[in-house]
């Protein structure tokens, strides 16, 4: 039997018609690694238990900047627009898949919130790091990578990249103080935090966008059949 892979949907409110989706590039990775996806709307906290019941494991995929409030900052200038309906949601989802002892993969928004479920923090923009990070808001082509990561050797990520590899980059937000059980597994060369992983439980996080290049780089497929193998 394929394992059936839960993705989380981000929200649109043009005109009247509210609605919720997920970006195809994140089903199609799914489908060619050899999973079945299912989207999960946000919805009430008491129907997560049912929604996870379907699922064997969870990407939770990115979107738009989480609300400072849920990992007790204030809101500052550098903050875009968030959803703070979502975030509780995802937090609730997260903790329950944990609970359950359900696989999780994050990526970009997903690898951030991941590290918040768990008692982290963000940097509500990458210069809060360092006057000399990169541009991680890349103009290039979505398919196309703009910067190096330098891997660990002891992580999910190396069997797959080898100890460098290049990566997209779409976000100004970025991982700070590291959640409960996480280390990190990857950098780019500005030590932005690019991969992370639990020390016990089956979690994974990476900060780049695998989806958006699975079709051209075999390796980024990789992460999400890698992935898969690992749901029960």
């Amino acid at each position: 039997m394929k394992k059936i892979i839960g993705l989380t949907c981000k929200e649109h409110r043009e005109m009247d018609f509210p609605s919720q989706a997920t970006n195809e590039d994140y089903i199609d990775a799914v489908i060619k690694g050899h999973g079945v996806p299912v989207l999960l709307p946000i919805c009430d906290e008491e129907l997560i238990d049912n929604q996870l019941d379907c699922i064997d494991g969870l990407i939770v995929c990115g979107g738009i900047d989480v609300n400072p409030l849920i990992y007790h900052d204030i809101y500052r200038f550098e903050q875009s627009e968030s959803s703070l309906r979502r975030d509780l949601y995802e937090l609730k989802l997260i903790q329950k898949c944990i609970e359950k002892k359900i696989p999780i993969l994050g990526i970009c928004r997903g690898h951030q919130m991941i590290n918040v479920a768990l008692g982290g923090t963000l940097y509500q923009d990458n210069k809060q790091l360092s006057s000399a990070v990169m541009q991680h808001q890349q103009e290039e082509r979505k398919d196309y990578p703009i910067h190096s990561i330098q891997v660990d050797k002891d992580s999910f990520l190396y069997p797959i990249f080898n100890e460098q590899y290049y990566v997209n980059s779409f976000h100004h937000q970025s991982i700070q103080q590291l959640g409960k059980g996480l280390r990190v597994v990857a950098r780019s060369d500005d030590q932005i935090i690019e991969a992370i992983q639990h020390e016990e439980l089956d979690i994974w996080g990476v900060q780049f966008h695998p989806e958006m290049m699975h079709e051209r780089d075999a390796q980024m497929q990789e992460i999400f059949s890698w992935f898969i193998q690992q749901c029960s």
